[in-house]
């Protein structure tokens, strides 16, 4: 029981905190693997009560079929509420739940219910292999003395029963106690146990990993060549992306010691908190208010002896509304000049950075905000599009067009083609192109509030045409646009004229990433 109920809360956790991907696997482990078959009404009921419980917590829209005692049972703790609707099973299973608060619950609304499950499992299986209780021996013998039973009828075959069993009964020999339910119901908690796989130590893990790795090759190589395959980009540029992934957590803002992607994404997460719909904000715990937020701690203080505990919430409205902006659109703009590939090549390296960093940090905005979209005071799209130059007839097209999907297959063929480089800085081509696509119904978004529009542009040189970038600024900001150029390295510093006054320089290509999240914290605070 406690197995089962525990995974209820710790999937759900996993399962928010990472994808809806995840969820999907996760749904389909339970459907094939771990419970295909939902009719439990071959175990015993006492086992039934947290199997289902389970499977039915992790695919709710499949109902399992148990034993009528079982489904009164589990429809009576799915029935647990406070007043404001909150259930029993929300808060055994919400990510922010203590574990010892789990425990107290379910010891207190879940455990009796599968104690008299099992006592019922234990009355019916001393029945069916004809146990009787302490005393009946006698009367079976004064009945077999008596008229026959029906088994002991000609041509049954069958043996008349005795009063006393010829051997003792299960669970009354040496130091055994009566009704022990782990040697009555032994073979279904085997079969159970099994069904629920146990932790392995990581040492078995590296060590089994190993051995199949010298058996078979690398299957990693093979996993990651299907993926990629399904994606349909290379197997070595989803590699590389992965790597680029893992080294953007490393970079570091300086002024809290906290990687720029946290930052960003603590930065998101205020921008929808702020956004909330009115709701019910609980102050502190108090000996009487208008609801009881902790029946289990209620009944575990009275248990000791304290008839007032702080188990009691009093409500207060609380309105937090953000800014007017329904959408916001960034795009960005990135310097395939070859001279992003000179020297050591660190600046197009540290690049392909920033713009993984960009694309990871907008794509969990943009996730986020349709995931909390019926709890926002606001609903907000997030929107986002990448171009590039190189002096060539691609700088005027995206690498990926402005809409809220952002895809991995897309990340990994933008992050990709970011890492190649040829020709010269083009800068005012993808400006002027994104100019041209701002419609009226565009302008009027911006106009009134309902849009912000962003682009942020990467350059390591001067401008080709700098009067042609000033032109297009001033058209671009005077639609309402915030364009920001940021320079890199040294090189790159005419952008803070090119740009003025919104521009910015990392004075070393390292420090690329974290100019990118600082411009990003500055532009998005007001959303």
């Amino acid at each position: 029981m406690d197995n089962c109920i525990a995974d209820i809360r710790e999937n759900e956790t996993v399962v928010d905190k990472t994808s809806d991907e995840f969820a999907v696997i996760e749904q389909k482990m339970y459907k094939e693997d771990l419970f295909e078959n939902t009719d439990f009404t071959g175990e015993p009921k006492h086992l039934q009560l947290p199997m289902a419980m389970l499977r039915e917590a992790r695919v709710p829209d499949e109902l399992c079929t148990v034993a009528p005692e079982v489904r009164s049972a589990i429809d009576e703790i799915k029935a647990v509420a406070a007043r404001d609707g909150t259930t029993l099973m929300d808060v055994i299973k919400h990510p922010d739940t203590p574990m010892s608060s789990r425990l107290r619950i379910q010891e207190r609304f879940i455990w009796p219910k599968v104690e008299q499950l099992l006592e019922q499992d234990t009355e019916e299986d001393k029945k069916k292999k004809g146990e009787g209780e302490p005393g009946d021996g006698d009367k079976g013998e004064e009945q077999g003395e008596g008229k026959p039973s029906d088994s002991s009828q000609e041509g049954s075959g069958a043996k008349p029963k005795k009063g006393k069993s010829d051997k003792p009964t299960k669970g009354k020999g040496k130091g055994e106690p009566a009704d022990d339910p782990n040697k009555r119901f032994e073979k279904a908690y085997d079969k159970a146990d099994e069904q629920m796989p146990h932790a392995v130590p990581i040492d078995q893990i590296k060590k089994a990993l190993k051995e199949w790795k010298e058996a078979k090759g690398n299957p990693l190589d093979t996993a990651d060549q299907e993926y990629a395959n399904a994606l349909g980009v290379k197997k070595e540029d989803l590699q590389r992306y992965r790597k680029l992934a893992e080294q953007m957590h490393n970079i570091r803002n300086p002024e809290t010691n906290q990687s720029v992607i946290d930052d960003l994404r603590d930065l998101i997460a205020r921008i929808i908190a702020k956004r909330q719909k009115e709701r019910p904000a609980p102050q502190y715990p108090v000996e009487e208010g208008d609801e009881l937020a902790d029946p289990a701690e209620l009944v575990t203080q009275v248990k000791v002896g304290n008839f007032e505990p702080k188990v009691w919430e009093t409500q207060e409205i609380k309105v937090q509304k953000g800014k007017r902006f329904g959408t916001v659109e960034i795009t960005l703009i990135g310097d395939r000049s070859t001279s992003m590939n000179d020297g050591d090549g660190s600046k197009g390296i540290e690049q392909q950075k920033a713009v993984v960093l960009f694309m990871e940090a907008i794509n969990e905005f943009a996730e986020l905000a349709r995931a909390e979209a019926v709890n926002l005071e606001k609903p907000l799209s997030v929107k986002s599009e990448v171009y590039t130059f190189q002096s060539s007839g691609e700088d005027a097209v995206p690498l990926k067009r402005m809409s809220e999907d952002l895809s991995e297959k897309d990340r990994i063929s933008v992050a990709t083609k970011v890492g190649t480089f040829t020709g010269s800085t083009t800068d005012f081509v993808p400006l002027e192109s994104i100019s041209r696509s701002i419609g009226d119904e565009t302008l009027r978004a911006i106009q009134e509030g309902e849009l912000k529009k962003i682009v942020i542009v990467f350059t390591d040189g001067g401008s080709d045409k700098a009067p042609r970038v000033a032109t297009i600024l001033e058209r671009l900001r005077g639609q309402g646009v915030v364009v920001i150029g940021i320079g890199i390295t040294e090189s790159g510093a005419p952008a803070l004229t090119t740009y003025a006054p919104e521009a910015k320089l990392a004075e070393t290509a390292d420090k690329l990433a974290s100019v990118l999240a600082e411009t990003l914290r500055e532009h998005l605070a007001d959303v």
